[in-house]
């Protein structure tokens, strides 16, 4: 089941299963064909996706950034 996708056409899907959702695995797949399986959930996914300490595979690195709008 999708729950996100990439601007460069990479998706974030739950794999999922009988047990509830608490035990569904967050499946990775890249525009290029990889895909793999994420153990830990969403949440946590992100947040080691953007702090760098994920292994990528195939999807891009990220290069988070602050920016204000609206400011003078």
């Amino acid at each position: 089941m999708p729950w996100a996708t990439s601007n460069q056409g990479d998706y974030f899907l739950w794999s999922t299963g009988e047990a509830g959702p608490d035990e569904w695995t967050v499946t990775v797949t890249s525009r290029n064909g990889g895909w793999w399986h994420y153990t830990g959930g969403a949440v946590q996914f992100l947040a080691d996706l953007i702090s760098g300490s994920l292994e990528l595979w195939s999807l891009p690195s990220v290069r988070p950034s602050v920016e204000a709008f609206g400011v003078n």
